[in-house]
C-alpha cells in the first residue's frame, strides 16, 4: 500500500508540471495522507514548531513532517506553532510556557521550541541554570546521535554550556551575526559601507553621517533598528567586547578577569559615544520584534544587527525589499581570527513527555544528511548536522556570498554567548538582562559609561 501511495504521488507531481525551485521553495501547508485501507496511527507526537511564515524554513518543517509521517505510518504528528499555541511568537513567552509545564507537570508538548536564548529565559524564571538536566532528554545518550552532528559540536564544551551542560537536541541551525544595511538608505545618506573589515571607527562615522543628514534635512532616519524583546544591542556589544581580547579561548571561556573588566569599560565607552548621536528608533522600547522586524525594509533605519536568519524572515515578508538589505561583517576594535556566530539546537524533548520515544525518533529524523542539505539550500545558513555541502549556487546571491566569505575567513572559530558568563564567569550567567538594560540606556544617552560599569560590577558575585 505504501509503495502504491508513493507511485500515485509521483504521478500526481508529474501531471501538475513541475518541480519545486531550490532557490524559492514553495510554502505549503502540511496535508495528512491517509487511505481507507490504512490503519489509523496508534501513536502521536505533539510538536511545538518553529519558523512559521519564514519562507524556506517553514517549507522545510512541513516537508519533514510529511516525510516522517509517510515513513512512520503508525505515528501522527500534531504540529502547532507558538503563534497558534500562545497567540504570539515570543521566546520569552515560550520560556514562561515551558516553566508552567514544568511547575504543573502537565506536559502538553513532547517537543518544545528551544535555543540558547529560550534556555536562558527559562533558567532565569526558575533561577536554575541547570534546569535542562532535570527536565530535558540528553541526546548524547540517544543511540547513534553523536554520529549525526559535526565533530566540533560534540567535542567542544561551549555547545553544552549554551544549554546547561548538556546537548538537548540536533544543532540544525548554524548562523553568523551580521550588520545588515539598507542600501537605499545608505545611498540617500551618500555613504559607502565596508562589507568586510569594518572597525568601530568606521561604524561611528556612519552613525555621525545619519545624525548630520537628519539635522541638515529635518529627517528622522535612525542608525539602528531596535526592539524591546530581542535586543540587537547585545550582539554589537559582544562582538566589540570580544575583539578587544585578541584570544579566542579567552573570549569564549566563562571566566572573569581584569582584562575583561577593562574591555567591558572600553565597550561601554563606545556605546556612550554612539549614544551622543541619537542612534535608536524612538519607538524601540515599545517595539515587539516579531511585529516590527520589517522596519529596516521600509527604510526607517540604516542598520539592523541580527543573524543570517533574517533572510528567511524578510523573504517571507517582501522578497523585493529583502534584496535591498546587504549583509556585512560586524565591526571590531581590532582584527581578530574569530567571529560572532555559532550553532544552536532548535528543539528539545521533555524528559517526562507522554510520547517521549516517538519525539526522539522525529528529532533523529531531523539529524539526517538529506535534511541538512535542504536546510543549507533553503535557509542560506550553515548547519551542525553532518552531510551538507555548503556551496553557493548563484554567483549574484549576496546572502550566499556572505556566508561563504565568513566560513572561509573564520572556519570553526565562531562563538556566541546567550548569557553574561563570558564576561564575569559562570556564577554570573544571570546578569544578561541587567547588561542589556544598561546598553540601551547608554545608546539612549541616559547614563555614562562609568555609571554603567559601576552598576554592573556592583552586581557581580
Amino acid at each position: 500500500m505504501k509503495r502504491g501511495l508513493i507511485f500515485f504521488l509521483l504521478i500526481l507531481l508529474l501531471i501538475s508540471g513541475g518541480c519545486v525551485s531550490e532557490e524559492k521553495p514553495i510554502i505549503e501547508k502540511r496535508i495528512n495522507v491517509n487511505t481507507t485501507s490504512s490503519p489509523p496511527p496508534d501513536k502521536e507526537v505533539n510538536w511545538m514548531g518553529h519558523w512559521l511564515t519564514e519562507y524556506g524554513r517553514e517549507t522545510l518543517v512541513q516537508e519533514v513532517a510529511q516525510d516522517f509521517e509517510l515513513m512512520n505510518p503508525d505515528i501522527d504528528i500534531n504540529l502547532k506553532y507558538p503563534q497558534q499555541i500562545m497567540g504570539v511568537r515570543s521566546k520569552q513567552k515560550t520560556a514562561k510556557y515551558i516553566v508552567r509545564m514544568i511547575e504543573t507537570g502537565d506536559i502538553k508538548w513532547d517537543i518544545i521550541w528551544i535555543d540558547d536564548h529560550i534556555y536562558q529565559h527559562v533558567a532565569e524564571e526558575l533561577e536554575d541554570p541547570g534546569w535542562g538536566k532535570k527536565h530535558l532528554v540528553n541526546f548524547e545518550e540517544v543511540n547513534g546521535f553523536k554520529q549525526t552532528q559535526k565533530s566540533f559540536i560534540i567535542h567542544d564544551p561551549i555547545y553544552r554550556e549554551q544549554t546547561g551542560g548538556m546537548i538537548v537536541g540536533p544543532y540544525i541551525e548554524g548562523y553568523y551575526n551580521v550588520m545588515y544595511y539598507n542600501k537605499d538608505v545608505a545611498q540617500e545618506l551618500g555613504i559607502e559601507i565596508k562589507h568586510l573589515g569594518m572597525t568601530y571607527d568606521d561604524l561611528l562615522s556612519y552613525i555621525k553621517a545619519v545624525n548630520q543628514y537628519n539635522m541638515e534635512h529635518d529627517m528622522n532616519i535612525y542608525a539602528f533598528y531596535e526592539c524591546n524583546d530581542f535586543l540587537s544591542s547585545g550582539i554589537l556589544f559582544q562582538n566589540l567586547f570580544k575583539s578587544e581580547l585578541e584570544d579566542f579561548d579567552k573570549a569564549k571561556e566563562e571566566v572573569g578577569s581584569h582584562e575583561k573588566n577593562a574591555a567591558l569599560l572600553k565597550t561601554f565607552q563606545a556605546f556612550e559615544e554612539m549614544g551622543n548621536y541619537d542612534p535608536l528608533l524612538d519607538s524601540h522600547r515599545s517595539n515587539p520584534w516579531f511585529q516590527t522586524r520589517h522596519y529596516p525594509l521600509e527604510g526607517e533605519c540604516l542598520f539592523d544587527v541580527r543573524g543570517v536568519w533574517m533572510y528567511s524572515h524578510w523573504m517571507g515578508i517582501d522578497e523585493k525589499k529583502t534584496k535591498k538589505m546587504i549583509p556585512v561583517e560586524l565591526p571590531v576594535f581590532q582584527e581578530v581570527d574569530y567571529y560572532l556566530g555559532g550553532y544552536i539546537p532548535t528543539w528539545a524533548v521533555m524528559k517526562d513527555a507522554p510520547n517521549r520515544e516517538e519525539a526522539i525518533r522525529l528529532l533523529m529524523f531531523w539529524s539526517t544528511p538529506l535534511v541538512a542539505e535542504k536546510w543549507v539550500r533553503y535557509a542560506k545558513a550553515p548547519t551542525g548536522i553532518v552531510g551538507h555541502v555548503s556551496t553557493s549556487d548563484s554567483a549574484d546571491d549576496l546572502f550566499e556570498q556572505f556566508q561563504a566569505e565568513i566560513t572561509e575567513k573564520y572556519g570553526a572559530n565562531v562563538h556566541h554567548n546567550a548569557n553574561a558568563g563570558y564576561i564575569f564567569g559562570e556564577d554570573n550567567r544571570l546578569l544578561q538582562d541587567d547588561l542589556n538594560e544598561v546598553l540601551v540606556q547608554l545608546l539612549d544617552n541616559e547614563i555614562t559609561a562609568q555609571q554603567a560599569y559601576d552598576e554592573i560590577i556592583g552586581l557581580v558575585k
